[in-house]
């Protein structure tokens, strides 16, 4: 019996340090800023592009790197943003820190959810035509994550 090639995927993890907090409607801990060390798994299915890669993994190192060491925050909490600043205003909060040390995520809170949304989107605006399927999970202790999956239809 002869095998063929049925499918291919690539898998990749890591681990990056953030900080952040949430806007909840009741009273948590995660109101306030905090920070975890986060994990990341990728599963990108697809065919082999011309270079014979389903995806470049220095591409998902590079996302790492945007959010290592940084506060992730809401682009709805952004009051001012310019020369270099940015205000962030929420919970109660005026937070003033400049740019580069703040991730501002498309989504309007900065869950485990919505962080692995954010990666999969980045993921899909480099992804060629050959890639079908994403699959992101943020771990954001050992024992809590959250996965998202992408299809192209």
């Amino acid at each position: 019996m002869a095998f063929k090639v049925s499918e291919r995927k690539i898998g990749w993890h890591k681990d990056f340090d953030s900080s952040h907090f949430l806007a909840l409607p009741y009273e948590s801990k995660c109101l306030r800023i905090h920070g975890h060390t986060y994990n990341v798994d990728v599963e990108i299915w697809g065919e082999l592009n011309e270079n014979g890669m389903i995806f470049d993994f220095n591409h998902l190192s590079n996302l790492v790197k945007l959010l290592d060491h940084r506060i992730l925050v809401s682009e709805n909490w952004v009051a001012e943003r310019g020369n270099g600043k940015l205000v962030i205003e929420k919970n109660g909060k005026r937070i003033e820190l400049p740019e580069n040390e703040a991730v501002v995520l498309n989504k309007p809170n900065v869950t485990a959810e919505y962080i692995a949304e954010w990666f999969a989107e980045k993921i899909a605006e480099k992804a060629g035509n050959n890639v079908r399927k994403i699959r992101v999970k943020v771990w954001e202790d050992p024992r809590s994550y959250a996965e998202v999956a992408l299809e192209r239809s």
